[in-house]
């Protein structure tokens, strides 16, 4: 057995060989692994800030350009469902398409 440590403010979850991600998500503090057969994938849960630039036409056809600013974290116990869907890369395959095309959205309807 060998021990992994989970620092603050992160969560793991675990792949094991032979049966995949483990549905349970393990938090904060030492936890030991069988070597070989388990692997700790840890995310960061804390909140964390991301810019986004985005180029986009106005009612009146002129090109705006934005930068939206917004803090995002993952939902704890969803980690198994996201990093077996979408990646450890989560966040760079996700945000940029939402809040482009929200953001797209909002400034038609203002500008």
């Amino acid at each position: 057995l060998f021990s992994s440590p989970v620092d603050a403010g992160h969560r793991a979850v675990i792949f094991d060989r032979f049966r995949g991600v483990q549905d349970a998500v393990v938090g904060e503090g030492t936890h030991f692994l069988i070597p070989w057969v388990q692997k700790p994938i840890i995310f960061d849960c804390r909140s964390r800030p991301r810019n986004i630039p985005v180029i986009t036409g106005s009612k009146d056809l002129q090109n705006v350009n934005i930068t939206l600013r917004i803090l995002f974290r993952p939902v704890t116990a969803q980690l198994p469902r996201i990093f077996t869907s979408i990646g450890e890369d989560y966040d760079e395959r996700v945000l940029p398409s939402i809040t482009t095309e929200i953001l797209k959205s909002v400034v038609v309807r203002t500008a």
